[in-house]
């Protein structure tokens, strides 16, 4: 995704004109709107971008860091807190021996190591764990690279 290239101040309508439906739209406690779009799969950023209460965009951010990720709460968040967070994740992995599944999102940690942050949720769609491994998909590429 690379940042979407929208101004301060464009409106609701002109940003799902230019960018598409977000993945979320989650209206917060003080009357502004956030859109979430997750450029999830090829590239490690989710992007917040926080609409004003008469629907101008206020502010702009990459919302995957370990800061953001603290907002998880295990035993707490559901699927549907974390969809509101970060939309959609990069790959789905089902875990059938423990009967849980997890949510994987790739990021740049602290900007240049490239990580991913698993969400694992029990049947209940609960959150149980939140943890950190080096991103699987730049492991392969290292590994086809070295061949």
């Amino acid at each position: 995704m690379g940042g979407p290239e929208i101004d301060m101040g464009e409106s609701d309508s002109q940003i799902v004109e230019y960018l598409g439906n977000p993945d979320a739209r989650v209206e917060l406690p003080d009357g502004s709107t956030r859109l979430v779009y997750s450029g999830q799969g090829a590239a490690q950023e989710v992007w917040w971008l926080t609409l004003d209460k008469t629907g101008k965009l206020v502010s702009r951010i990459n919302a995957l860091d370990r800061e953001h990720f603290a907002l998880i709460k295990p035993g707490v968040s559901t699927e549907k807190d974390v969809w509101n967070l970060f939309g959609k994740c990069a790959q789905k992995y089902e875990f059938a021996l423990s009967n849980q599944h997890a949510w994987m999102y790739r990021f740049k940690d602290e900007g240049a190591f490239d990580m991913a942050c698993w969400v694992q949720f029990n049947p209940e769609g609960i959150v149980t764990e939140v943890g950190y491994t080096l991103d699987p998909w730049k492991d392969q590429d290292h590994w086809l690279i070295s061949f």
